[in-house]
């Protein structure tokens, strides 16, 4: 406990310091999204090159209503049935990082057919935020990589209290131990298990946000979770959250987030995924780290949302 003490009472001296790539950031011009579309397609020996630089060890291995969408920068596991990503897959270099603040671009993914594409219009709702899987933070070496984690393909609704709140503070940690570590490798994603059950629900079975269009396409996840893997180390932190409108701050949000800590292999047995990751130890404990996390962005419109339940 000694830790977190230290930590409120240098959090409450020194304040927060809120990351570019967390601020509301300008729109990309038509140029801009024109010009990173266009690096969404890339060829046979690009692809394979992408997946030996994001996950060494290979790709998960999930059902067969997912399509792999491979960026020079990140990969999704995009369900067609749940319209959003499984999970992403990104490594992650301190070089380079936060040299690019937040540009929005939010946009659908041109690789998709249209029926089965999420878009901008299906978060057309008061509750829920376009919550990014693989951030734009982590992306923010260049400008295209920050644009193209702005596709729906990467996107699952979030609460805006959790995407503002603990989730975005997870992410800003991320940074934190890539900057400590050098290099790590993270993957993101989906779980759907509203029943507590501990194993995947049927896609039949999973709820639909509704967008003010009357339409309800998009699955609502009942969690979220990040396997960070420092492969150097041999070591590995996974955190698994209730995707609920939890509203924390400062210390109580670490706290939190710590509580969350799991292995890799309950993430597993709950997703029906097999990462086939590296031998590692599963940490017990947050990583330390070096830094200021960031502070909540949960505002008072966000708040009013509060209450809603699936």
């Amino acid at each position: 406990m000694g830790r977190w003490i230290y930590l409120a009472v240098f959090l409450a001296v020194a304040g927060f310091v809120v990351p570019a790539s967390t601020a509301i950031g300008r729109d990309c011009t038509p140029e801009e999204k024109a010009k990173a579309d266009k690096q969404l397609w890339l060829n046979k020996k690009d692809n394979q090159k992408s997946v030996e630089k994001h996950m060494p060890w290979g790709a998960p291995v999930v059902g067969q209503s997912e399509a792999l969408l491979i960026h020079r920068d990140y990969v999704i596991n995009y369900s067609s049935t749940l319209l959003l990503p499984i999970w992403t897959a990104h490594r992650l270099d301190a070089k380079g990082l936060g040299k690019i603040a937040r540009v929005d671009c939010f946009r659908r993914d041109p690789r998709i057919n249209a029926p089965v594409a999420s878009l901008t219009t299906d978060y057309s709702e008061p509750i829920f935020d376009q919550g990014h899987l693989s951030p734009n933070g982590d992306m923010s070496r260049a400008l295209n990589p920050v644009l193209n984690s702005f596709v729906m393909s990467n996107m699952s609704p979030q609460y805006c209290q959790f995407n503002r709140g603990v989730w975005q503070i997870l992410e800003s940690l991320v940074r934190l131990w890539a900057k400590e570590r050098k290099t790590i490798y993270v993957i993101t994603g989906s779980v759907f298990d509203r029943d507590s059950n501990g194993a995947h629900d049927t896609d039949g079975d999973a709820k639909r946000m509704k967008s003010n269009n009357g339409k309800a396409r998009v699955a609502v996840p009942s969690h979220f979770y990040k396997i960070i893997i420092d492969q150097a180390a041999g070591e590995s932190l996974t955190i698994m959250m209730p995707h609920d409108q939890t509203d924390l701050d400062g210390a109580d949000a670490l706290q939190y987030i710590e509580k969350h800590i799991r292995k890799v292999s309950d993430v597993q047995a709950v997703t029906g995924t097999t990462f086939g990751l590296p031998t590692s130890t599963d940490a017990t404990a947050l990583w330390s780290f070096t830094g200021t996390p960031a502070r909540s962005l949960v505002n008072d419109v966000c708040r009013k949302t509060a209450g809603h339940r699936f």
